[in-house]
């Protein structure tokens, strides 16, 4: 009883099968005729399984699965464009000032995406931009602080503006 209720039981009643035909109102007389060949006839003829009656469905799924094979034709997915991480701008990089505050640079570049526990005195700003096409660009400004959180220097080696 709990096999008929599974996949399995499903599948294979599907597959397996096969499809019960009547040949005819008379059920194995052709046309009044009561000859022992004629009903012998009828009653050793098979019935088409059930694999050729679902022909079309199956059909159907072996393209679809050897149509996805041959996916590099196919059209893309839309991606859209992805922004991550700080933008920094050029005015507000030009605005920061060796010997600032942790304040006033925050004010000026907003919070750090990037604030490490281990190393307190240190904020990186980074960005990231993934175009639906081309290339990944990639933008990190790292600010380094004193112990009396002052800015004692800028590294923007790797900083390129959006």
């Amino acid at each position: 009883m709990i096999l008929r209720t599974t996949l399995i039981w499903q599948v294979r009643r599907f597959f397996c099968h096969p499809v019960k035909k009547k040949f005819g109102r008379n059920s194995g007389q052709n046309c009044g005729q009561s000859s022992g060949h004629a009903q012998n006839h009828r009653q050793t003829r098979t019935p088409w399984p059930a694999l050729f009656r679902r022909l079309p469905f199956l059909s159907v799924v072996c393209s679809v699965v050897f149509l996805s094979a041959c996916s590099s034709w196919l059209p893309e997915a839309y991606k859209l464009d992805l922004q991550q991480g700080n933008t920094v701008k050029l005015e507000q990089l030009e605005a920061l000032e060796i010997g600032m505050s942790k304040d006033e640079v925050r004010r000026i570049m907003g919070s750090p995406m990037l604030s490490d526990p281990f190393h307190n005195q240190r904020w990186d700003y980074i960005y990231r931009f993934m175009p639906r096409k081309g290339f990944e660009r990639k933008s990190l400004l790292t600010l380094y602080f004193d112990n009396s959180d002052h800015l004692i220097t800028i590294d923007d080696s790797q900083y390129i503006e959006p």
